[in-house]
Parts: structure tokens; sequence; C-alpha cells
């Protein structure tokens, strides 16, 4: 006669049973043989999955990124967006939050072109997003505008240089009356080109570094803890 049958069935329903307990136990802990101790969540919470800790990097923090592609106000416009890169690893109070080299996505949010006699290139950026381990995090920065540099000195010297080359052609011919039309002529010429010319884009290459501070604190999943010890490098 098989005794073990009915014995197999009233476990089972003690299970059950302590299942359903458990389950209604209000959030109590509960250790099981396999739990090596490790009282950190309760039944519920380990059965549905723990939610990830997670740091706050405040706002005002700054982040050194790298771009991964050139970027020109002779090639890009207003909205366009650019790729670049963590140039180092985010540690908050001892919290691992992104590796070097996460991808980070940014906007140009302003372009304006070179202007003829006055009007510097300049742009705007802003990043948007930061993604690790193909997870997208919604960042926001203050804006950095960049600014072509001034050409008024390049633009002196072309003038001077013009009327000087006028003045020694007028001297040739003739000097005097001569001299005075060929310096006039000659820095006409000058100030006409520097009219009729751009000023210098803003543009920079890939791996040119930027630093941007954070407008609003960003809430990241802890990858993992560090000690005092503990050297991240570019992992």
């Amino acid at each position: 006669m098989k005794h073990w049958k009915p014995l197999a069935i009233g476990t089972g329903i003690a299970s059950a049973a302590l299942l359903s307990y458990a389950m209604m136990d209000g959030g109590n802990k509960v250790v099981t043989a396999d739990d090596g101790g490790n009282k950190s969540g309760s039944f519920l919470s380990r059965l549905t999955g723990d939610k990830p800790e997670t740091a706050t990097i405040p706002s005002g923090t700054t982040i050194q990124i790298r771009l991964e592609e050139a970027i020109s106000t002779e090639k890009n416009y207003s909205g366009d967006r650019f790729t670049a890169s963590l140039n180092g690893p985010l540690i908050i109070d001892g919290n691992y939050v992104a590796p070097s080299r996460s991808q980070v996505i940014g906007q140009l949010i302003d372009v304006e072109p070179s202007g003829r006699v006055e009007g510097r290139a300049r742009m705007t950026l802003e990043l948007r997003k930061l993604i690790i381990d193909n997870s997208e995090y919604e960042i926001a920065t203050e804006p950095k505008t960049l600014v072509a540099k001034s050409t008024k000195k390049k633009d002196a010297k072309i003038i001077a240089g013009s009327a000087a080359l006028g003045a020694a052609i007028g001297a040739i011919a003739g000097g005097g009356k001569g001299a005075a039309i060929g310096a006039g002529v000659g820095g006409g010429s000058g100030t006409g080109y520097v009219l009729a010319t751009k000023g210098d884009p803003v543009a920079y290459g890939s791996e040119a570094k930027f630093t941007f501070t954070l407008a609003q604190p960003l809430e990241l999943p802890v990858i993992r803890k560090m000690d005092k010890s503990s050297e991240p490098g570019d992992s």
C-alpha cells in the first residue's frame, strides 16, 4: 500500500498555504534556505524583482564629453543632433553610475553662420540623452555657445596691405597725384574684398572635448559601489 501520495498532497497544500501566508504577510522579510542569510528584500519583492538602487547627480555638476562627429556652422543647422561620449566615468558619492565612453546625444539649438563685415558665426549646444547599456536617460544641461574668432585684425591687415600695394603702384606711375590715386585704389580693393568675404566658421572635429553643466538633477541606476581604493579607469 502506497502511503506517500497523501503525504505529497498534504505537502503541496501546506506549501500553497505558506506561499499565500507569505504574500499576505504585509511585506515582512522572509529568509529561505537559498538566501545565504541575505535579508535585503521581502519575499514578494524578490518574487517580482527588486527595483535597482539609484543615485542622483545634482544640478550644477559638470560633465565632460568628447565629440564623435564633426560639427560646423558651415554644414549644420539649428535642430541638428550630434553624437558624443562621456570623456570619463560618472561617480557620485561613491556610486559608479556610468562608464567612460557611454554614448551621449546632443542637439544644436541655434546655428548662425558668419555674416559679411559683421556678425561672427556661432552655435549653441545642449545635451539631450545619455545611453547606458542600451537604456536611454533624459539629460538637461545649460546651453553652451561657441563663437568664431574675430577677424578684425586680419581684415585690417588685408586693407593695409592693399593700400601699401596701391601706393607702390602709384609711385611707379609717377608719384604725387598718381601715388594718392594708387593708394586709394589699393585700399578700396582691399575693403571690397573684406566686404565680400565671410568671417571664419565655428568648426570642431571629432574628439573635441566640451564641459557641460547639468541644468536638472540626473537619476541613474547604480552599477557598482566604489571603495576608496577602487580606480574606475575607462571601463
